[in-house]
């Protein structure tokens, strides 16, 4: 509520020393009229707009429970780069200013940056084929969460009554773009006519507006209106601000249907120890720890719930020692590989005060070699060989800087230099020396030895190589479930900072006497704690996916919107640093807590569908193979009732903390040989050569850039059409009914297809039918008239007409979408169902 008072204040605060108080009203309201009403169409038009606009109040984004507008305006917004017309850029004229723009109703709410067209052109032939790109359920095309945003740059107003035009035309004048920073809230000064917004996930929003002199009658300053509402709420100081905690609406989990693993419980720790064959490590959980739950010793220790050490060592031991270690990161085993059980095993580095003693790190080491049976170890010092979170900053910043050009010159100016450009930023050396130090690290442990990954604080980079290295090693880490499990495992369980990393909370301002070099102080350590470093991650991913196109059950698609999902304050998977904030939020808070793995929260069936790679193809037997592990991994983890099997010595005490029974594994429940597979690993190129820029997520919003029919979308598309013809033949096959061959048999044959039920219903353009017992609907050609499926002819589908950043961007016009759907959800349903009768060779 109080921040609905800031906006009123910033609307209505001038001109109360009028004396004609008849002919100018001083009074804003955020209450939009009723429709019709000529009082406020006419008398009381506080935006000052022409009458064809003034319904611009019924535009309203639609609001989440919880969800409250904060500030509304009317503006026009632009495209990321202006059409390239050289007849535009040369006509001031107003009466073609706003043919590029949209006009609509920009609005700042305490979850997202909204912008509702006033009158949305759309073309009927292209709504049905947009239907079929990406929609989320939280956000319109035009919405942005203001987890997102991340610059604000504000136009100052050229002169009296500048047009929008001239204000979208300004950004090039650096002397007239000014960035907002989030520790100046209150600095706000001057008229402005333009905002540009520049998003985490390589986004640019360009808003102007229309500005009237501020002598008339109702003059309102509508940027300095949205730029104060964005830059109060976009920089939230505390986590409670986020909308999260505001967003009530309950939560059904449907998580139970999949195989992912949250790795919150004892029992998914045990499980992962059981597939990898490691017996000489043990689970411990914080909960069962004595001196982690007397409240003057648990702050000495920021451990997570539940974690895995090796055996040989007693809990009070490993605490104590892990006391030398920043953030009290000891050695955590992540992953065993190999007959020997070599384990991958998470180091911090000492604490600067103990880095002169290095007895405590020379004991932890030696009790992780005990548990090698080879009694072999390396040392990796991460901290050496990679680049710091500062760096990655640095190198992201540069690279998004080349991805959001302002101006049509701009972009042309970074065009011509291109990859000079995109070598100074240094992003793809950077994935480069992680993809290189992730396979050493492979390699040692398909060597027999065991590695030791250490960093500054256990859980920035080591979280990268570490899951790179998994991903390298064993097929489960590249299905969509395991890859979930890997991140949940990594990222989320051992507690990556994601809070601090991705900026959802903004450092207080630090009071001073100087606010210069305060604000300058607040902007430093801002920039040390954040840094994309799970963007440089999933960027790796996406370079083994390009390099390895039929090892990956899911697509750049799914990595996309994973990205995305980062700045989805509603799910908490990645808006919290450690477990404790997380469980704090929802005891003291009541935070409702949702995974983001739940996509059906977000997205429909039909998009779900973009996440599957149609090329990947499980190997023959490991579907059963995976079912009957599973099932006994579940009897040996969790067959025994809880209570079963401990004894009475569970009292207080240093023996209680280090009872195998209450907290380790009982190694009668461990298998002695490893399950993952030994010949299914990876060997990535990974020197700069080698690599390529992931255009779908750094290019997608840049409509020049687009090419229709071409990029990667295209390939997907056509591996799923093949797809789908090879399971048709092979159901005509194995039910001897030829009738629903693919069109591709018959032209390569030259066979004319049969026509009895175009002759039974020649004036029906669409025909039902059922496959599986599932209706779908397919358009009806012609007699006579072969297709492909490829051709846009009679009504085929275009696949030519489709953006190379499907299924982001815009939509473009194009015909028969149910053959589309057709496609996408057939591939879809045979990526599960062929895995039994298609080897990888019957779609090579």
């Amino acid at each position: 509520m109080a921040s609905g008072g800031g906006g009123g204040g910033l609307g209505g605060g001038g001109g109360l020393g009028s004396s004609d108080h008849h002919k100018r009203n001083t009074f804003t309201s955020y209450v939009a009229p009723l429709p019709g009403d000529l009082r406020a169409t006419a008398d009381t038009n506080e935006w000052c707009l022409p009458s064809d606009l003034r319904d611009v109040h019924l535009a309203k984004p639609r609001l989440l429970q919880g969800e409250q507008i904060v500030a509304s305006a009317p503006a026009y917004m632009y495209s990321a780069i202006d059409p390239m017309d050289s007849s535009a850029l040369s006509t001031p004229s107003d009466s073609n200013s706003h043919k590029e723009a949209t006009f609509g109703l920009l609005s700042v709410t305490n979850f997202k940056l909204a912008f509702v067209p006033l009158h949305a052109k759309r073309n009927p032939a292209a709504s049905p084929l947009g239907d079929l790109y990406q929609e989320n359920a939280y956000l319109g095309r035009n919405e942005i969460t203001l987890n997102n945003i991340d610059q604000i740059y504000t136009i100052a107003e050229l002169g009296r009554a500048a047009s929008a035009l001239q204000a979208a035309r300004m950004a090039g004048q650096s002397s007239r773009r000014k960035k907002l920073e989030p520790f100046k809230q209150h600095n706000i000064s001057g008229r402005i006519a333009a905002l540009h917004v520049v998003c985490k996930n390589f986004r640019l929003l360009k808003f102007a507006f229309q500005q009237q002199d501020s002598k008339l009658s109702g003059a309102s300053d509508h940027g300095k209106l949205i730029a104060s509402a964005l830059v109060r709420f976009a920089y939230p100081m505390r986590h409670d601000l986020s909308f999260a905690y505001a967003h009530r609406e309950p939560y059904y989990s449907t998580l139970g249907a999949t195989n992912t693993s949250m790795y919150a419980t004892k029992n998914d720790w045990a499980r992962e120890l059981i597939r990898c064959g490691a017996t000489e490590w043990q689970v411990v959980s914080s909960a069962s720890v004595t001196l982690l739950q007397n409240p003057l010793q648990a702050g000495k220790y920021t451990v997570p719930p539940h974690f895995v050490i090796p055996k040989s060592c007693t809990v009070d031991r490993f605490l104590d020692l892990s006391r030398a270690f920043c953030d009290s990161r000891a050695a955590f085993w992540v992953y065993s590989y190999g007959s020997s059980a070599a384990s991958l095993v998470r180091l911090a580095e000492l604490q600067p005060a103990a880095q002169q003693d290095t007895k405590s790190e020379n004991v932890m080491l030696e009790l992780v070699r005990k548990c090698d049976d080879r009694r072999k170890l390396q040392l990796m010092q991460l901290t050496d060989q990679l680049p710091s979170i500062q760096d990655v900053l640095r190198a992201y910043q540069k690279l998004r800087r080349l991805c959001t050009p302002e101006t049509p010159e701009k972009f042309m100016l970074q065009d011509d230099k291109y990859l000079g450009l995109l070598e100074k930023t240094n992003w793809l050396l950077f994935v480069s020396l992680c993809l290189k130090t992730a396979s050493e690290a492979a390699s040692t442990l398909r060597a027999g030895v065991t590695c030791v990954l250490q960093e500054s604080n256990g859980r920035d980079l080591c979280c990268v190589i570490s899951s790179l290295a998994q991903l390298l090693l064993d097929p489960h880490f590249r299905t969509i479930d395991g890859f979930q499990s890997l991140v949940q495992k990594e990222w989320v369980a051992l507690e990556h900072p994601f809070q601090k990393r991705l900026g959802h909370v903004y450092p207080a301002q630090s009071t001073g006497s100087g606010t210069g070099s305060s604000s300058s102080n607040n902007s430093e350590l801002l920039d040390s704690e954040q840094s994309p470093v799970f963007l440089l991650f999933l960027d790796c991913v996406w370079q083994l996916q390009h390099q390895f196109q039929d090892e990956f059950e899911f697509s750049q698609t799914y990595l996309t919107s994973l990205w995305d999902a980062c700045f989805m304050p509603i799910f908490d998977t990645f808006q919290f640093d450690t477990q404790a904030q997380r469980s704090k939020a929802q005891r003291d808070s009541q935070l409702v807590l949702r995974p983001v793995w739940d996509w059906g929260e977000q997205f429909s069936d039909k998009d779900k569908m973009f996440f599957s790679n149609p090329l990947y193809q499980r190997q023959r037997g490991d579907l059963g193979a995976q079912v009957a592990a599973a099932a006994h991994r579940r009897s040996l983890a969790v067959g025994s009732r809880p209570g079963q099997g401990q004894g009475p010595g569970h009292g207080p005490g240093p023996g209680a903390t280090s009872t195998p029974s209450r907290n380790t594994i009982n190694p009668q429940l461990f298998v002695t040989v490893s399950t993952v597979p030994q010949d299914r690993y990876l060997q990535p190129a990974h020197k700069i050569f080698d690599l390529a820029v992931w255009d779908q997520c750094y290019y997608r919003w840049l409509p020049v850039l687009d090419i229709r029919g071409g990029g990667q979308p295209q390939v997907d598309l056509f591996n799923r059409l093949l797809l789908s013809n090879i399971a048709k033949v092979q159901r005509c096959v194995e039910f001897q009914n030829f009738e629903d061959l693919p069109d591709a048999f018959y032209e390569v044959t030259g066979e004319a297809r049969p026509s009895l039920l175009r002759d039974e219903r020649p004036e029906k353009e669409d025909e039902a039918e059922y496959v599986d017992g599932v209706e779908r609907r397919r358009k009806v050609t012609k007699a006579g008239t072969p297709t492909n499926g490829l051709n846009s002819v009679n009504g085929n589908l275009q696949l030519s007409t489709l953006s190379s950043f499907f299924p982001f961007g815009n939509p473009i016009a194009g015909d028969a979408p149910h053959q589309l759907y057709d496609i996408l959800s057939s591939s879809s349903e045979l990526l599960l169902d062929t895995s039994s009768f298609l080897d990888k060779s019957s779609i090579v």
